[in-house]
């Protein structure tokens, strides 16, 4: 056969490709293929054309979705070193484009160099064909046998495209060239990832199964063309050098990329493909079972992806059922069954491809977000749920451990050994964590894609504005995305914002017209809505928007995700320990009672609902299991505590109009608070609180180990400038932080205590605003305030009593003490307190006293009904409860009143204060001593915190501290209870039962002998001061004026007495109109006169 010319060679491979040419036009009109000149002859009918024929009968189905190609597309992968253009014009390597392998007659003296049989044999081992002649374990190719004989200068690139044209064709006819030869077509070869351990390999090793993949449904071109891809990488392993240099290495790289080249027309379904063989969905892509198993060889995918992105349609056409296969896996995957890894890990690996020559090019990033169904639209009225499941990136956010989102989740791993409960939860948190790592690397390849971010952003912002009803009270939570979903998703947001620095985040955020989040219906830290309204609308003449930056958009939706997530997940957490402890209650009482009901026509219910409470407390602790491996997950929660010292920085800057990370503010702030601050929402300092509430109640290592300055110097600026924020109750909400870090609340929080109590805030100011919050807190607008004002008085007492053990801290109360009328206020109110709360708690004791001693009369109890029994013990249970509750509020108000007054008494003296202070001394100490304290007596006293000794030291304490003529009088002042018996009684109960030493016990009657001369004296003036003219006695007390003032409605009071009346209501008592001190005008001329009478009176009846 004559030998053809280089430029006959050159026409017939253009010949080759006319057919794949012409198709390829309707598949992308607008790429440009090299041109092919009309006159070129073709080559005889071969098997070459066998393929075209049917090719040129297929009609391509153009998914029509649409691809932004970016410049950098039409160059070169970073990961290959061969150029390309698309995945089918270019099936050969040019000739300007490739080194011309020239053959060899003999092999020199060098180790790297090879003859032309040595690559020919390269080949058939790689492809494992024959065209010389037949040979055991190859696939014998008769036409490329022809076409070598036609040739005297064999290529072997040639040779290459020849013969897998030839077996992909005898595939087509529904030949099985591989069945007549020892060949090994497994999908778990050699040089697969799967043989090699994942550095996210999952805790549970069992291998992913999917449903809606299978090998069975791999055409067996593809297996092929991937074996012999795999072969190169074995060919290089085993010639090392060889491998390495030219002409070998150009002929595996020309194996390879044909082998890539080929395979991705077999997956778009142009070749390779039997008439025959069956049509599978789009999501039943033949490369999905092996991009699951991990068993395609390694850098085949990168490969496959560099080849195809430039061309849209191409690259549409492989990689969107691959895609869709992953999104249908994933939908079916299972935390339980480990099937959930696989698709992650596989999709993570996809969005990873870089191409083009800086490697800025992610082209199954562009895919995705192109996707139908990466945003689609919402068809029912549960959007937040419908969303998690027909988005494509929502089953891959869906992987949960919650009971309520994988029913069948405790009855598979969960035992009733604590132990290894501890151990299964420690695993699936670490599973989490590695999942939740893959999803970051995910949606951060997308965002990092430029011309993908806005569509990932939108996608984030839908997801949460879908979902923001999680954050009411009510929720329809079956509409809505659960826990697992939406923890995911946050973790995701944080993660991403973990290096954002916060002097690139814009605080104005919130209120930009282009705005990804919401706060239209949240109530603002102070504004009214109509105040909101008009600052808007000024900003939007004053203020120059620009188009908000990354960084500020990822800030602002991780923190409305924490909102939206975080919270009702912790919330949610809270109840069902609640629902838990009730259950066990009810439990405990019916199986408490049983003797009672036994017998009654209830019994039979009662047993009905005791098996009830068994099966639910079983059901619940379960659930509870997994809802902490979930939620009480340390990582988790660490994250969630650094991103809420970044809120507090961005806060804190708002509030004093500095910069993020400046320096400790200089308080007190300026009364005209920045409206910046003031029309943020709420919930932006409230879901601090509760989250540091939260984690320090079920994790306090987590706060204890990583709290932050700044976080504290925040929650001590918002206690310390209560005029910046309107609702009382979220200042409460900070005083609560500071009071649970308190070592006698939380025992490990001791390190936690000290750095907050060091902090310069703490020194000089905390003290006074936690007196002055005190007193505030009297009314706060709500219809509980009367109940809820003693618990947040409760945790203020508690914060003052640990700092009254500070040297530094008792300094700045004292210091307080001696400033004016707030600490006047305080006492008021301490005393007020003191009063209502023992009277209350006294009253209670009384009742259960009664109670119990009826119990104990057997008669009398049997000769009660039933239902009087059941009425009596209904009450005995509720003066329990407010028993308990009034005396753990009581004894720390008696508490406080015992150390303040051990140094500081000028103010108890006061005389707006002192007789009140006196009468209510007197009362208890009657309550505690006198004739009818038996009454108090109960059984287990310890059960409701009942110490009546030590409350009887304390009070006894009080009047020690205060012992001076000034409070000597107002004892004696006290008619109703005042009376030398009392002390004489109470004295002896001291002495009996060594409460108190001999001398304290002395000073304490010598105090009681002087208020009763004191009070014989008073006796007698009062007689003489009875008829003292109308106009020198207080109209409210009918008692004679010591220092009268005048009030703006004309009313002429005693001024101690309206002193009084103003610390509790700065009204005036008659008219009701707004009153104050300085308000109140002297009248010194009536003083004088009430002051010469009074004179003249003692003269004349010698007194």
């Amino acid at each position: 056969m004559s030998e053809l010319s280089q430029e006959e060679v050159r026409r017939r491979r253009m010949a080759r490709l006319a057919g794949l040419d012409s198709f390829n036009s309707t598949v992308n009109s607008n790429h440009n293929n090299d041109p092919v000149s009309p006159n070129t002859p073709g080559p005889s009918k071969t098997f070459t054309e066998q393929i075209i024929s049917p090719l040129k009968q297929q009609q391509f189905q153009n998914p029509g979705v649409p691809m932004e190609i970016e410049e950098s597309n039409n160059k070169q992968c970073s990961s290959t070193g061969v150029d390309i253009d698309s995945g089918i014009e270019n099936m050969e390597v040019e000739e300007p484009d490739r080194k011309e392998l020239k053959p060899r007659s003999r092999t020199t003296s060098s180790s790297t160099e090879v003859t032309t049989e040595q690559i020919h044999a390269v080949i058939s081992r790689v492809l494992r064909i024959s065209w010389k002649e037949p040979a055991e374990g190859c696939i014998f190719l008769p036409q490329t046998a022809a076409y070598a004989l036609s040739t005297k200068l064999v290529d072997a690139t040639e040779i290459i495209n020849q013969a897998l044209m030839e077996v992909l064709c005898m595939f087509m006819s529904d030949e099985d060239p591989l069945k007549e030869i020892n060949i090994d077509t497994s999908s778990d070869r050699e040089d697969s990832p799967n043989s090699q351990t994942s550095p996210l390999q999952s805790p549970v090793t069992t291998f992913c199964r999917c449903d809606i993949c299978c090998k069975s449904s791999q055409p067996k071109s593809l297996i092929y063309l991937l074996d012999c891809y795999s072969r190169v990488a074995i060919e290089e392993r085993n010639h090392p050098k060889k491998s390495s240099t030219p002409p070998l290495s150009d002929v595996l790289a020309v194996l390879r990329a044909q082998c890539v080249q080929y395979s991705s027309l077999v997956l778009q379904g142009l070749v390779g493909i039997s008439q025959s063989s069956t049509t599978y969905p789009l999501s039943m892509t033949p490369l999905l079972y092996p991009v699951l198993s991990q068993s395609l060889p390694r850098g085949y995918l990168h490969e496959l992806v560099a080849r195809t992105h430039t061309n849209a349609a191409v690259c549409n056409k492989i990689f969107t059922p691959l895609l869709q296969g992953l999104y249908l896996s994933m939908q079916q995957a299972s935390l339980i069954r480990n099937t959930h890894r696989r698709p992650i890990e596989a999709l993570e690996e996809l969005i990873e491809i870089c191409c083009g020559p800086s490697s800025n090019v992610r082209p199954i990033c562009r895919l995705i977000v192109h996707q139908i169904q990466f945003l689609p639209d919402i068809m029912t009225s549960a959007a937040g749920k419908e969303i998690t499941t027909t988005s494509l990136l929502g089953p891959f956010l869906s992987v949960s451990v919650f009971a309520e989102d994988q029913l069948d989740m405790a009855e598979t791993f969960l035992s009733g050994n604590l132990f290894v409960n501890k151990s299964i939860t420690l695993t699936l948190q670490q599973e989490l964590e590695s999942i939740r790592t893959s999803l970051h690397k995910i949606f951060h390849a997308i965002l990092a894609s430029s011309n993908c971010r806005e569509a990932m952003l939108t996608y984030l912002a839908t997801l949460l504005r879908y979902n923001e009803k999680r954050a009411q009270i009510q929720t329809e939570e079956f509409s809505l995305a659960g826990d697992g979903f939406m923890l995911n998703l946050l973790s995701v947001l944080q993660k991403l914002s973990v290096k954002i620095k916060l002097d690139t985040v814009d605080p104005l955020y919130p209120f930009h017209p282009a705005s990804f989040i919401e706060i239209k219906n949240d109530t603002r830290l102070k504004l009214t809505c109509q105040e909101v309204t008009d600052w808007l609308k000024h900003l939007e003449r004053t203020h120059k928007w620009v188009e908000p930056k990354f960084p500020t958009q990822c800030w602002f939706l991780t923190l409305h995700c924490h909102h939206i997530a975080l919270l009702p997940a912790l919330q949610k957490y809270q109840r069902k320990l609640r629902t838990l402890r009730d259950v066990q209650k009810m439990l405990d009482d019916l199986q408490a009672t049983e003797p009672q009901w036994k017998d009654s026509p209830f019994a039979s219910r009662n047993k009905e609902l005791i098996e009830r409470c068994k099966e639910q407390l079983k059901h619940l602790g379960k659930s509870k299991v997994y809802t902490d491996a979930g939620l009480i997950d340390p990582v988790l929660l660490r994250r969630c505590l650094h991103f809420y010292i970044s809120v507090a920085e961005i806060l804190l800057s708002l509030l004093t109009q500095t910069s993020p990370g400046n320096p400790i503010p200089e308080l007190p702030l300026p009364q005209e608070v920045p409206q910046k601050f003031t029309a943020l929402p709420e919930w932006y300092v409230e879901d601090i609180a509760e989250f540091i509430l939260f984690t320090l109640q079920f994790c306090p290592g987590v706060i204890i180990n990583n709290m932050d300055n700044s976080l504290i110097t925040w929650l001590l600026v918002v206690v310390c400038t209560p005029h910046c924020i309107r609702n009382p109750y979220l200042i409460a909400k900070i005083i609560e932080v500071i009071f649970v870090i308190n070592p006698n609340v939380q025992g490990r929080t001791e390190s936690l205590h000290d750095q907050v109590m060091a902090h310069p805030i703490s020194k000089t100011l905390l003290a006074s605003y936690l007196m002055k919050f005190y007193t505030d807190v009297e009314t706060t607008g709500s219809s509980s305030e009367f109940y809820d004002k003693f618990s947040i008085r409760y945790h203020i007492s508690l914060i003052l009593k640990s700092m009254w053990d500070s040297p530094v801290h008792r300094k700045s109360i004292i210091d307080e003490s001696n400033n004016g009328n707030q600490f006047v206020k305080f006492i008021n109110m301490l005393m007020n307190d003191t009063t209502f709360l023992l009277d209350e708690s006294l009253e209670s004791l009384k009742r259960i006293h009664e109670i119990q001693e009826l119990m104990s009369d057997l008669k009398a109890w049997s000769a009660l009904s039933r239902e009087q029994q059941h009425s009596r013990m209904k009450q005995l249970a509720a003066d329990e409860r407010q028993a308990r509750s009034y005396l753990t509020l009581a004894k720390e108000t008696v508490a406080m009143f015992q150390y303040l007054t051990d140094d500081i008494t000028e103010p108890f003296l006061r005389p707006e204060l002192v007789g009140r202070l006196c009468a209510m001394l007197n009362f208890n100490l009657q309550q505690l001593c006198g004739p009818k304290c038996k009454n108090l007596k109960v059984r287990i006293p310890q059960k409701y915190g009942w110490e009546p000794r030590a409350l009887l030291s304390q009070l006894v304490d009080i009047y020690l501290h205060l012992d001076c003529e000034i409070f000597a009088a107002a004892l004696a002042a006290d008619e109703r209870s005042f009376c030398m018996e009392l002390f004489i009684d109470a004295a002896n109960k001291l002495e009996r039962s060594v409460i108190k030493s001999i001398i304290e016990i002395e000073r304490f009657v010598a105090l009681a002998e002087r208020a009763a001369d004191i009070a014989r004296d008073n006796r007698a003036r009062d007689a003489d001061y009875g008829d003292a003219p109308e106009e020198f006695r207080d109209p409210l007390m009918d008692t004679l004026m010591e220092e009268p003032v005048k009030l703006p409605s004309g009313i002429v009071m005693d001024k101690a007495v309206i002193i009084r009346h103003l610390l509790n209501s700065a009204t005036d008592p008659f008219s009701r109109q707004p009153l104050s001190e300085d308000m109140l005008t002297p009248m010194p001329d009536l003083e004088k006169r009430i002051s010469m009478w009074k004179q003249q009176k003692k003269k004349s009846t010698k007194i």
